[in-house]
């Protein structure tokens, strides 16, 4: 058995926090940087017309209803904690915390990119749980372009190695979920949470048992998206044009995309 000594380092919506309490069902967590995040419902820009302020009210609220639904309210993890923000993140603090825990492995998902010094001290084995498909969908809100260009069936994740780039490390593992007639964007949204923490879950298994993941080098094209490319009217695409129902249109061939080629572990 390989003697894993796990530390977690991310957000604390309750996707973020749903990922470790589950990974920590079945591995010890030995401690957690929590990054406070901002809250899901962001403020209404000004100078929207009816129809995206109609849109963007949606998408939010429509947002958090499915993480509450899917996810329910989960706490933090049971471990020792060092609470930060996005300016806090990368601190001293933060560097001395991780040094008293004394990681092997540390798992991340959803905190701001991790910057030095704190970059500077994680061990090799520190892997990014990153939303999107990459290279094709680095970067931020990579699970709401997918559907923005009519490719619903990319929306998944990878398991990537964490370098200074962001998004683009070494690729261990990615999967899609599966897609059913009646999901919307954030019920994809969640059930790619869901998936790919039971896929985590056993990476984890098989580098206990002292095997060796493989991981390839990211090739091929793609795009880092900032989050301010995103911008309200982009939301007509999935609920003007197609009221949420992308997914049935992929699922009843209306529209067409080919299949990921996804990196597997197994």
């Amino acid at each position: 058995m390989n003697n894993m000594r796990i530390m977690f380092i991310g957000g604390d919506h309750p996707r973020h926090l749903y990922y470790i309490n589950k990974i920590q069902d079945n591995f010890e967590i030995a401690g957690a940087i929590i990054q406070h995040r901002e809250n899901i419902s962001l403020t209404i820009p000004e100078n929207l017309s009816e129809e995206d302020k109609k849109n963007f009210i949606r998408h939010f609220k429509t947002r958090e209803k499915k993480e509450i639904q899917y996810f329910k309210n989960p706490e933090l993890p049971k471990c020792d904690i060092h609470d930060t923000t996005a300016k806090t993140l990368n601190s001293i603090e933060s560097v001395e915390f991780l040094k008293e825990i004394k990681p092997n492995l540390v798992l991340i998902f959803g905190s701001t990119l991790i910057k030095n010094p704190l970059y500077s001290v994680l061990p090799p084995d520190s892997i990014n749980f990153h939303l999107g498909i990459s290279p094709r969908y680095r970067g931020a809100a990579t699970l709401f372009w997918p559907f923005y260009f009519l490719e619903p069936n990319y929306a998944g994740s990878t398991f990537h190695y964490i370098i200074s780039e962001p998004d683009a490390g070494n690729i261990i593992h990615q999967c899609t979920p599966k897609l059913s007639i009646g999901d919307g964007i954030h019920d994809v949204a969640c059930k790619t949470v869901i998936t790919s923490t039971d896929e985590m879950i056993k990476l984890l298994e098989i580098k206990n048992n002292g095997k060796v993941w493989k991981n390839f080098e990211q090739t091929g094209t793609g795009k880092n998206f900032l989050m301010s490319d995103f911008k309200p009217e982009h939301l007509r695409v999935i609920y003007t044009l197609f009221d949420d129902k992308l997914v049935d249109e992929y699922l009843q061939d209306n529209i067409y995309s080919k299949n990921p080629n996804l990196i597997r572990q197994f």
